[in-house]
Order: structure tokens, then sequence, then C-alpha cells
């Protein structure tokens, strides 16, 4: 197994995007792999800002906007429109999720280490889903994977230690589980034994 690992770069634009799947398709061919996202170029700095803005009780909504249309852009150039629809879908409930976590920093005042974790996990879930989708299209084995179902750390959010036993032993079980397949892993996110980001 090979493991590719795109930076935020990679992901930023439907240019850069197109590039990444024919490295991964040309990859394949000799070997298989594993191809680990992070978010689109720019993104985690954005969410970082807009929970401290909420934080702050500032309005973080267009921020919030403006991340929604960069996905959605990449998603309309890249897709065609009979294959859209669900992927809007499933990134609107994750932008509407972050809302919601977003508010809840607001209404508060307080941003824990635990919620800061949580806010930038979307960043890797949202790019991790919509690029996934992009490349079925051309390779219809293709899963997207949660890497917080099989990246197990310690509880000290903002700074957690993995447990490399028990994630190596989930690594391995679900990629023999999947084997054949193109798996497309969130990069950077985890959770810990009770499934907290």
């Amino acid at each position: 197994m090979k493991v590719l690992k795109f930076g935020g770069t990679s992901v930023g634009s439907a240019a850069s995007i197109s590039a990444l799947l024919s490295i991964v398709k040309e990859a394949r061919e000799n070997d298989d792999i594993v191809v680990v996202l992070s978010a689109m170029s720019g993104v985690t700095n954005q969410l970082l800002e807009m929970a401290e803005q909420a934080q702050s009780g500032n309005d973080y909504a267009p921020q919030l906007l403006t991340i929604e249309e960069k996905h959605f852009d990449v998603i309309r150039a890249l897709l065609p429109a009979s294959a859209q629809n669900p992927v809007f879908t499933k990134l609107k409930i994750y932008f509407n999720e972050l809302e919601d976590v977003l508010q809840a920093v607001l209404n508060l005042r307080e941003l824990t280490a635990q919620t800061k974790d949580l806010i930038l996990s979307y960043g890797e879930r949202c790019s991790t889903f919509m690029v996934s989708h992009i490349a079925r299209q051309q390779q219809p084995d293709v899963l997207a994977v949660d890497g917080a179902q099989l990246i197990k750390t310690d509880s000290d959010f903002g700074q957690a230690k993995v447990n490399m036993p028990l994630s190596e032993l989930l690594i391995n079980d679900f990629y023999a589980l999947n084997k054949g397949k193109l798996l497309f892993v969130t990069g950077f996110v985890s959770s810990n034994d009770h499934g907290r980001i």
C-alpha cells in the first residue's frame, strides 16, 4: 500500500483537483494506494478565524458563506449537473452543523480546545467528501473515509497524541475489509475513545 498525501493547495481549486486526480489515476496503475487529503487551501485558517470571531461576539456568517461557495464552485466545475445534488446536500449538512457549533460559541462566548478541534475538522471532512465524489466519476470504487473512525488519540484536545497500537489495528482491519477500493481519507482528523474529534 502506498499513501499519497495532498495538502491544501492540491485541493484548492478545480484545476488543482483535476491535476490531483490525474496523479492518483497514474499511481494506481502500479500500486494499491490510499489518498489522504487536507482542507482546501486557506479553509483551515478561515475556520479558525470564524471560531475566534464567534468567541468575540462578532459575525462569522460572511466567511462561512465564502467557504461554502468555494466548495460549491468546484462541484459545479467538475461534476456533471446530474451528479451534483447529493454532494451539495451532504456538504450543506456539514455547513449547517458547523454553523450550529459556531452559533453555540457565539452564544456562550467560549471556545474550548475540544470545540476548536471540532470546528477545524470540517475543512478536511468537506474536501475529502467532495474530492472523493469527483473521483468517483472516473473510478467507481472510490470510498470516502472519516479518519476519526480509524485514528484514535488521547483526550488532550488541541495536542492529542495518537494511540498507535489501536490506530494501526483499526487501519489494518479497515484496509483489509476494503481491499481493492480507492480510499480517500481525511487528514488531520482523529477522535478519542468517546468518539470526540
